[in-house]
């Protein structure tokens, strides 16, 4: 009978350490300097934009956490880094007044630089990119009421979205929808979907104040409170908290096949997996 409970409890440890071979989620990674976004690379790395100390200028970086667990700086000497999103196996990058363009190998150039804006830049966010290359950049501007949403094209033109559109006031995250619809989280905290054809915008739910980050899987929205540091999920009307007790949970995103999501706490200087 022994030998029986002596197979039986290593059939039962051998299981436990296959399940959690190679998965990642449900940890917490820490050492980041204010990390402020996330997204997953081709490598399968997850990359994080740290914005640095305050009112220190080029302490900014970009870091990637290995498959194996392991922290590493990919790109230095980075003003404010706050949105990144991979387009073509390139990293793109809001910093401060630019968006930047980062190579794998950590090699960095300004993309769209300050001056070719047709709104002088205030604060620029998040942002994400369309299969065609467009980036969609947010500017939160004062927080309040002078925000704006821009579109960098491949050809290089920059236009100014939704101008005029009272809803807009401090946009946050945004997120393409299938080329043709762009998810907005303002720090008012209002959720909005604009139409990038016609331009109109409209007004999905409210209830979300400080909100920084988007994601979406299906018909799941995710989105992150930064002044709250609750992560919510929003469909078909209905929000419910998923996570919460962060001290500022920032630019969220899905990765894993979807399976997880990525929470960077700036104020913590921590990143988390939940699994979802």
């Amino acid at each position: 009978m022994n030998k029986i409970l002596q197979n039986l409890f290593l059939i039962i440890l051998v299981s436990l350490t296959l399940s959690g071979c190679g998965s990642d989620s449900n940890k917490k990674y820490e050492g980041f300097m204010m990390p402020e976004s996330v997204a997953e690379g081709p490598d399968g790395s997850i990359y994080v934009s740290e914005i640095g100390e305050r009112d220190i200028d080029k302490d900014g970086k970009i870091s990637k956490i290995n498959r194996d667990g392991t922290i590493e700086t990919v790109a230095s000497g980075l003003y404010d880094p706050k949105g990144i999103v991979f387009h073509n196996d390139k990293l793109y990058v809001t910093d401060r007044d630019v968006v930047i363009e980062v190579d794998l190998d950590g090699t960095w150039q300004v993309y769209a630089g300050t001056m070719l804006f047709p709104k002088v830049p205030v604060f620029f966010n998040d942002i994400d990119v369309s299969s065609n290359g467009t980036l969609y950049v947010s500017d939160t501007g004062d927080f309040k009421e002078s925000g704006f949403i821009f579109a960098v094209k491949p050809s290089g033109e920059i236009d100014l979205l939704f101008e005029g559109n009272d809803l807009i006031k401090a946009p946050n995250g945004v997120l393409v929808l299938e080329d043709s619809k762009l998810l907005i989280v303002d720090w008012a905290g209002d959720l909005l979907e604009g139409d990038l054809k016609s331009q109109e915008i409209k007004k999905l739910g409210e209830g979300f104040e400080g909100g920084d980050g988007l994601a979406i899987n299906n018909d799941t929205i995710y989105i992150s409170s930064w002044t709250k540091g609750t992560i919510y999920s929003f469909k078909n009307g209905v929000t419910k908290v998923i996570a919460d007790g962060f001290e500022a949970a920032a630019d969220i995103a899905l990765i894993r096949d979807n399976k997880v999501l990525a929470v960077p706490d700036m104020k913590a200087g921590t990143v988390t997996f939940i699994n979802i």
